[in-house]
């Protein structure tokens, strides 16, 4: 019988759903964001909370104080919250799922249920067919089409539909391409989770400035990849791609750029915590001003530096609007320098026609040389390079070094790391490349971790590959991150953040525990043709997200010093 303790996720799971269920309730809005905050702290954790709690130690972490560490505790004892527990008795669970409809609010969602007797969606279908929602005060026909609508795209199902950052990111540039192309486009700017990196994307949010907006909203919608318009308006606009990904663009006044870019990037944490904070200071903040309670008078700003600077913040980067401690350190001026795409000199990771790649080790050289790259590791697996492969591709890199100076290609391998623990080439081969990356890639459930770790006393191993081995929406390893970055730092191994758009492995939350503990980071696209050693920007995002600064990553350094180091430094 399995003794492993509820994942960080399980534990969120239930104080978001207590929070949803005390706001049906009309509950104290305090303790309703006070549970929401404690399950984003908890989600994005990367020590096990569970364990935490049962150590005293929960409220090490921010948000976290006595009371929600004793309902910690009882999800490890008896599996649920107690409070939980006893709502779920007394709200039909049907009734929460009314929450993820567009424009229901916690009051109308109970409204449904305690004047409708509504408890399932299928209930609601049924009710707003007949029209008998509009008998509700305050709510027209307006609402039950939307309604309708919402559950005809099955709005309601657990979960949301998310995009991996890649896709969205992709796509999401090209649209902003078009939209500054257009004269009458002044700014314009992604917002949102995406302005953020998160590594999905529930929908992009785009904000913009115009000579005229209503010509601009005109022009977005009919865009040629808009397959339906949502909705449209004088300054905004909804509409849904081939993609399937869904667009809202906002058109804003000039001096309220700044105030509407920040609020509709967030997270909606960074935004509570910047408005609490504000009310202290006789500050009222909405998307458009920041309005003096004592006289009335409103502020507005161009730019979110501006803003910010008003507030008495240094400027805040995107990737840090989470809600953790960034205002704090802010307001002393204590943010770190996050690191930059022009801080990174190479790419350690790179696969090849020798292995699974899709190019040559010249055609990935020339691809890197045109990214600005001063150095690349060719990184092919080690099941590909025996039998007198790795002989021959050791001639073509030294040909190459010759051909392509001062640009310089490293010999390397991904040696996988087999279910015994040992790995694929022998250390004799090892010792002969300049860069030894090991990677899980099979047998995912057997002692991962102890795979890992052995792996990592190996002197010729001079990076982990995708350490935890996820995949995102799929595969979940379960892998001792702290075990990982403690044993990097003792044998100075670096771990690697990987920018394959399903991988993006170590997540930010992982990478920012290693780099606080002071283990080496690498920063990779683990490309494997020319146009995907762009992925590697993905990878920097998470790194920005997990707060690291170039003298964090091994490949802002020159290839000279990186050989000279590895292990020993």
């Amino acid at each position: 019988m399995s003794t492993r303790a509820p994942s960080n996720d399980d534990v969120a799971a239930q104080f978001e759903l207590l929070g949803d269920l005390i706001e049906l309730e009309g509950g104290d809005s305090f303790r309703i964001n006070a549970y929401r905050r404690a399950a984003r702290q908890i989600h994005d954790s990367s020590h096990s909370v569970v364990e935490l709690a049962l150590a005293g130690r929960a409220t090490e972490l921010p948000g976290i104080g006595k009371t929600i560490e004793g309902k910690i505790r009882e999800i490890a004892q008896d599996g649920k919250i107690h409070a939980l527990a006893e709502r779920e008795q007394q709200i039909p669970a049907g009734v929460v799922s009314f929450l993820r409809l567009p424009g229901i609010g916690a009051k109308t969602a109970a409204r449904f249920w305690l004047e409708l007797g509504l408890t399932t969606p299928e209930d609601l279908r049924h009710a707003a067919e007949q029209g008998l929602l509009q008998t509700l005060s305050g709510l027209g026909a307006s609402i039950e089409a939307k309604i309708l609508k919402a559950l005809e795209h099955g709005a309601v199902e657990p979960g949301e539909e998310r995009a991996l950052l890649g896709r969205a990111l992709e796509a999401t540039r090209q649209v902003l391409a078009e939209l500054a192309a257009y004269p009458e486009a002044v700014k314009v700017s992604e917002a949102g989770s995406i302005r953020r990196r998160r590594e999905t994307v529930h929908d992009v949010d785009l904000v913009a400035t115009a000579s005229e907006p209503r010509v601009l909203i005109e022009k977005f919608t009919a865009m040629e990849w808009v397959v339906e318009v949502a909705a449209a308006g004088e300054t905004k606009a909804e509409v849904v791609g081939h993609s399937g990904l869904h667009f809202d663009l906002r058109v804003v006044p000039p001096d309220a750029y700044g105030n509407v870019l920040q609020h509709f990037t967030g997270s909606k944490q960074h935004n509570i915590d910047l408005r609490e904070n504000a009310v202290r200071r006789g500050l009222s903040i909405s998307e458009y001003g920041v309005t003096s309670v004592e006289t009335g008078e409103v502020a507005r700003f161009a730019s979110e530096e501006e803003l910010y600077e008003y507030l008495g913040y240094a400027y805040i980067p995107p990737e840090l609007r989470e809600g953790t401690n960034e205002l704090e350190l802010a307001r002393k001026g204590a943010l770190p320098r996050l690191i930059e795409l022009g801080d990174l000199r190479g790419d350690l990771h790179v696969h090849s026609t020798w292995s699974d790649g899709r190019a040559s080790i010249e055609e990935m050289a020339r691809a890197a040389i045109e990214r600005g790259y001063e150095f690349m590791a060719i990184t092919d697996h080690g099941e590909r390079l025996r039998e007198g492969r790795l002989d021959a591709q050791l001639e073509e890199v030294e040909a190459l070094n010759r051909k392509l100076a001062p640009f310089h290609i490293l010999s390397g391998v991904e040696s996988a790391i087999r279910a015994d623990g040992s790995l694929d080439l022998p250390d004799e081969e090892l010792a002969r490349l300049d860069w030894v990356m090991a990677a899980l890639h099979s047998s995912f459930e057997r002692n991962p971790t102890e795979r890992i770790l052995g792996a990592m006393e190996n002197p010729h191993v001079d990076g982990i590959a995708h350490p935890t081995a996820r995949k995102i929406g799929g595969r979940e390893p379960q892998v001792a991150i702290e075990r990982l970055v403690a044993k990097a730092v003792e044998t100075g191994t670096a771990l690697e953040m990987n920018g394959q758009p399903d991988r993006l492995d170590l997540r930010d939350t992982h990478a920012r525990l290693a780099g606080e503990a002071g283990a080496k980071i690498l920063i990779s696209s683990d490309g494997h043709r020319p146009m995907t050693l762009m992925s590697i920007e993905l990878a920097l995002a998470q790194a920005r997200r997990a707060w690291l600064t170039s003298e964090q990553v091994v490949n802002t350094c020159p290839w000279r010093e990186i050989l000279s180091c590895k292990k020993n430094c």
